[in-house]
């Protein structure tokens, strides 16, 4: 009666392991990009099909106006990023969002030119508090927030010289088995780029 007893409680306690294993690795399996197939966002992505005039963001102007300071995130890569024909060699690049004829790409910039676009393979909406989270906050000394604020009143009393503030931005990088995976965070948006680590 009591080896009955024991083996119904150890069936029992088997049956709620395996249960939440099951939860565990479903929750995951989800979290972790399920539905994100690197190879068929690789191969539906498609490279602008023309080129700029003078390779010059024909957008540049406006932001120029618009912003206090440049808005474009710089970003660095010490690898070799292959997209398609495109060889991106190590440097710094200013990464630029845009849509052209409907759709997103991000241009890679130096010195002002663009030297490469690039389409968004999977392009979402930015976390809530993502900025919060995970930009720093820049620690000022008495003088430097006193300065702040009368730059500030300046600019509010001043309004035909104002600039805004440029959208905050974040670029992360992953590296998997056969693909570097950029996500460029811009403001409200989160673009995901894919570069294949050998040119094949």
């Amino acid at each position: 009666m009591l080896d009955k007893r024991k083996k119904s409680i150890i069936i029992l306690i088997m049956r709620k392991i395996f249960l939440l294993l099951f939860i565990f690795f479903t929750f995951v399996t989800n979290a972790f990009g399920a539905d994100f197939d690197c190879d068929a966002l690789y191969d539906a992505a498609e490279p602008f099909a023309s080129k700029l005039y003078n390779d010059i963001d024909p957008f540049e102007d406006e932001d120029s106006i618009k912003y206090a300071w440049s808005p474009y995130p710089l970003f660095r890569t010490s690898a070799f990023l292959y997209f398609k024909d495109y060889a991106i060699e190590p440097g710094y690049y200013s990464l630029t969002p845009r849509t052209l004829q409907g759709k997103d790409y991000v241009f890679f910039k130096q010195g002002g030119k663009v030297v490469f676009i690039i389409p968004v393979a999977k392009k979402e909406k930015t976390p809530l508090n993502f900025y919060d989270a995970n930009i720093p906050k820049v620690t000022q000394t008495k003088m430097q927030k006193f300065a702040a604020t009368v730059r500030k009143k300046f600019y509010d009393t001043a309004k035909d010289s104002r600039r805004v503030t440029p959208p905050s931005s974040l670029v992360n990088v992953d590296v998997e088995v056969k693909y570097i995976i950029i996500t460029l965070y811009y403001g409200d948006d989160k673009f995901t780029l894919l570069f294949r680590r050998t040119p094949y």
